[in-house]
Formats: C-alpha cells, sequence, structure tokens
C-alpha cells in the first residue's frame, strides 16, 4: 500500500505482548498504526514501530472519538488479564469494550473491520471432544467471565459494523513474562507436572495469532462470527513440560504435584493478594484452568478465514527458549 492507498489501524493495548507483535506486522504489512494509551503507559516494546498516538482510556468513553475517527480498522486487544475484583474485570473487559464500539458507531461508523480478541477463556475448557465456536460457553474463570460479556455487548452492532471475534487460548512466544517462570524452572532442572500434567491443551505461538488477526482484519467474511486460533494438536501438559526440558538440554527432575498442594499454594497466594491489595499472584480459578482441557477445534477458521497457523509448540519453544537465552531471562 502506498501513498493514499494506506490504510490506518487503531490498535487498543498496543504496548502489550501480543499487542507490540501485532503493531509490528502491522507495519510491515503496510499499515499506518495509530495507539491510544495513557499518558503514563510504557511504549518501549513499540520502539522501532512507526505510530502516531491518541491519549485515552477504554474505561473513559469521553476519550475515544479522537482516536477512532478516520481509521480504517480498529484491534481491540486491550484488557485485563488479573484484577482484584470481578467489577474491575468488567469495566476494563466488558465496559471498556462497549465503550470503543460505540465511539466507533458515532464516530467512525463506515468502520472496515473491527477486530476484537477475546480468549478461549470466555467459553470455558472442552469436555471429551474439543470445543467448537457454537458450544454453549460456560466460562470457568471471574477473566473468563468478562470476556465473555465483552463479546455479548457486541452483538447488538452486528448489523451496523462488520465484527469479528478472535478467541485464543494461551499465548506464547519471545517477551512473553507469563511462561517464563515456567521456562526457569525447567531450565533449573525441575519439570513440575501439574496435578499429573495429563491435562490436553492447545497453544498459539505469538506471531500466528498476530498473522491470524491481520487475516480476519482483511477477510471479506467473518462479520458477525467468532473463531478459535490454536495450534491444530492438543498435547498433555507433560508432553509440553518435556519438550520444553529436551530443548534445554537439562535430564531434569521430575515432579508430580498434587492437585491439593496448588489449592493451598493458590489460598496462601489469594491471601497475600488481600494484604498487599494486589491481583493474587496464583489463585483457585488458576489452578482450574491450569489443569482443565483446553481443546479447540480450528476448522472454523480455516475453512472460512483460510488461516492455519505455521509454528507448532516444538517450534515455538525453541524460538522462544533462544530469545530468552539472549536477552539473559534464563541463567
Amino acid at each position: 500500500m502506498q501513498g493514499n492507498d494506506i490504510k490506518t489501524v487503531l490498535v487498543t493495548g498496543a504496548n502489550g505482548f501480543i499487542g507490540s507483535r501485532v503493531c509490528r506486522l502491522m507495519f510491515d504489512s503496510g499499515y499506518a498504526i495509530r495507539i491510544i494509551c495513557r499518558e503514563t503507559s510504557d511504549l518501549g516494546l513499540l520502539t522501532g514501530i512507526p505510530y502516531s498516538k491518541t491519549i485515552g482510556d477504554i474505561t473513559r468513553p469521553e476519550s475515544l472519538a479522537g482516536a477512532v475517527k478516520d481509521v480504517d480498522y480498529v484491534i481491540h486487544l486491550a484488557g485485563l488479564t488479573a484484577a482484584r475484583n470481578e467489577a474491575t474485570f468488567r469495566e476494563v473487559n466488558e465496559r471498556g469494550t462497549y465503550n470503543l464500539i460505540t465511539a466507533v458507531r458515532r464516530h467512525n461508523p463506515r468502520l472496515k473491520k473491527f477486530v476484537y480478541v477475546s480468549s478461549a477463556a470466555a467459553t470455558g475448557p472442552s469436555h471429551g471432544l474439543a470445543r467448537h465456536e457454537d458450544d454453549p460457553p460456560a466460562p470457568i474463570t471471574t477473566y473468563g467471565r468478562s470476556k465473555l460479556a465483552g463479546e455479548k455487548v457486541l452483538v447488538p452492532f452486528f448489523n451496523e459494523i462488520p465484527i469479528t471475534i478472535i478467541r485464543p487460548p494461551a499465548v506464547y512466544g519471545p517477551g512473553d513474562e507469563a511462561i517464563l517462570t515456567l521456562f526457569r524452572l525447567i531450565n533449573r532442572g525441575f519439570r513440575p507436572y501439574l496435578a499429573g500434567g495429563r491435562n490436553r491443551v492447545q497453544m498459539v505461538y505469538v506471531d500466528d495469532l498476530a498473522q491470524a488477526i491481520n487475516v480476519a482484519m482483511e477477510a471479506a467474511r467473518g462479520k458477525g462470527e467468532a473463531y478459535y486460533i490454536a495450534d491444530e494438536e492438543a498435547h498433555t501438559l507433560r508432553e509440553l513440560i518435556d519438550c520444553i526440558g529436551e530443548l534445554t538440554g537439562r535430564k531434569g527432575l521430575r515432579l508430580s504435584v498434587p492437585r491439593w498442594v496448588m489449592y493451598l499454594a493458590a489460598v496462601m497466594g489469594e491471601l497475600l493478594g488481600r494484604i498487599v491489595g494486589q491481583p493474587p499472584i496464583f489463585s483457585r480459578e488458576k489452578v482450574r484452568e491450569m489443569t482443565a482441557d483446553w481443546k479447540l477445534d480450528v476448522s472454523k477458521a480455516q475453512a472460512q478465514l483460510g488461516f492455519v497457523t505455521a509454528v507448532d509448540f516444538a517450534a515455538g519453544a525453541k524460538l522462544t527458549l533462544e530469545w530468552y537465552r539472549r536477552q539473559g531471562w534464563l541463567s
């Protein structure tokens, strides 16, 4: 895209792990990038990516008009993955999404596409067969319920604005701090099999997710649709841990962590969170999430969007491990 053909993408949550990778892909694909952020936002992950900036907050509707005006696309990634209570989750993940789509309707009703990045947590884990987009949602965490609520506020706008919903499971890759603790433990010679590690999960490499978002944004199809975006193959948690272990080159001490030990640690984490006034680092909801099956049917995205992930877990874990080592994050 050149000259007057250059289209502009507004990315919320642009300064985060996923958002920064999306912005880099958008720039490499020839789009102009606009971000919305607070005055105090750390924009270090966007270094080297040209963008325009609007100061605002999705929880403040009056700050959104300037952000959404004259853009061609909106990619909505901003949200909370941890909060002290359900009200805070809802304020950002539900009400913030409503504020943003309402601003689009008022100030940019001819938007080409609004892509909302939700989560597989919004619909809950699988039981037996892989979960399909049409299955009734049954989230098991407060976070998941708030992301489902964010999806629901978009439904009344489906006939006015082209909206596509993306539901990734756990996202990993270079720069991810959430999975870093696991890599560190394994790199130090421990392989923690949580509750036996036999639950089956699908994950998605961050650049695959960014590519899926790009495809969904540009696609003529997908309006009013939701899509699971994940690796095609489900692995047991034990298999994922062993894969990382093999990549580190360490033999590893295998530790089976009983569920009751996880719950005890979660209760202590919740208590500590209340004492310091911060979201708990570990919680009982997190235990339920980490020990559940997360098998997803990705055939809808393949059939309707023509999207297939390119990086399997073995390759993605290798890239992630190498990045951690280059950054000095692993001793």
